[in-house]
């Protein structure tokens, strides 16, 4: 079986739809089955392949943006394959090519959240889902709806929507547990620095929680995805946190590894989340968790078991959350540290691989 995966954003850039693309086509390939990656977007200039990670990885140019537009000899491409595993949060352009250019080759569709997160386009929105959502997704033989939420809001237009959730690459982010003595006081924040992950925000908290005495250190590591660091470093220099907060615009993995071995806590502002690969990543690394109380994070979250939940808007109950945690006792931040691992466990890609390739197979058993 030859399974292309294809994907508006893939490495160099670094996020959550790259991470699960790379470690899913890496984890399902087999003797019998080959995965290769189909990086679509507007965003490249020439058609190119290269190999990344040991996979064959096309860069397939689009005219147009990502919502709409027309990637040149994607058919031709796709033809050469059994089946086609698209990630396409927007359910535009990448499925508009796929219906164009190679409607007759057997199909998946990974959901990550949809569109439905923020209020930008509402209009759009409105018009795609009620006069284009049923017909797209009806071209796919399976909806693979990453949580819980994206598995209520796709069965509204769909009867072949199950739920199938990404995974994480444990073992590699073991590597990243505490090696000292926990402080609670040491936070990290690493991922795409894009605008809804809010990373403002949360140097906002650090900011009221040292002007009460809270001593918090964080690190804000990750690529600048929305061009914020001017913006984030005014920010720290105008809150005169400079000793306090600082920024690593981009990482290498052996560099994170050890800086989380540094810290005992991750924080993310972040507004919406399509799963939530980062946080799952650092409860695998044994991170006490900071984020806000809302889908899909807040089901991985245990309010005092494995994190807490934080409102992001310098009131006095958030206030009272920094305080709680930065008076943990080595004990209670070991314990939760092992419940943010045992919790994490359950994605391991060792395990959640296999249930993706049960779909693959199903998809290709199945006929339209």
């Amino acid at each position: 079986m030859r399974v292309l995966s294809i994907t508006p954003t893939y490495f160099p850039q670094v996020g959550g739809i790259e991470s699960v693309v790379r470690e899913l086509a890496v984890r399902t390939s087999r003797a019998d089955v080959q995965v290769d990656v189909a990086h679509v977007s507007a965003q490249l200039a020439e058609p190119s392949v290269d190999v990344v990670d040991g996979l064959k990885v096309h860069r397939v140019p689009v005219a147009g943006n990502r919502l709409a537009g027309y990637a040149r000899d994607f058919g031709r491409l796709a033809a050469g394959y059994d089946l086609l595993h698209v990630h396409d949060p927007q359910l535009m352009m990448l499925t508009g090519n796929v219906l164009l250019q190679c409607r007759h080759i057997p199909a998946v569709l990974s959901t990550h959240g949809g569109f439905r997160h923020t209020t930008r386009h509402q209009a759009i929105k409105w018009l795609h889902e009620r006069l284009l959502m049923r017909s797209l997704l009806r071209h796919y033989r399976k909806i693979l709806a990453t949580s819980e939420s994206d598995t209520a809001y796709f069965s509204q237009f769909s009867d072949r929507v199950e739920k199938c959730e990404n995974g994480i690459a444990y073992a590699k982010f073991q590597q990243g547990r505490l090696t000292g003595a926990p402080d609670p006081a040491k936070w990290i924040y690493w991922g795409r620095w894009s605008r809804n992950k809010r990373i403002d925000a949360v140097i906002d908290t650090v900011a009221m929680s040292r002007d009460q005495g809270i001593a918090i250190d964080l690190l804000i590591a990750g690529p600048d995805f929305d061009n914020l660091r001017e913006s984030l470093q005014n920010q720290i220099r105008a809150l005169k946190l400079d000793t306090a907060v600082r920024l690593h615009p981009y990482i290498e993995d052996a560099a994170l590894m050890h800086e989380l071995q540094q810290r005992s806590v991750f924080v993310t502002g972040s507004e919406y989340e399509g799963f939530g690969v980062g946080i799952l990543e650092a409860m695998a690394a044994g991170k006490i968790v900071l984020c806000r109380d809302i889908a899909p994070i807040n089901g991985f979250v245990e309010r005092g078991v494995n994190g807490f939940f934080l409102g992001f808007d310098k009131s006095a109950a958030d206030a009272a959350v920094v305080r709680e945690i930065a008076g943990l006792d080595g004990k209670r931040c070991a314990a939760m540290s092992v419940a943010a691992q045992q919790r994490a466990k359950r994605y391991d890609w060792d395990v959640i691989a296999q249930t993706f390739s049960r779909h693959y197979q199903d998809a290709l058993a199945t006929g339209r």
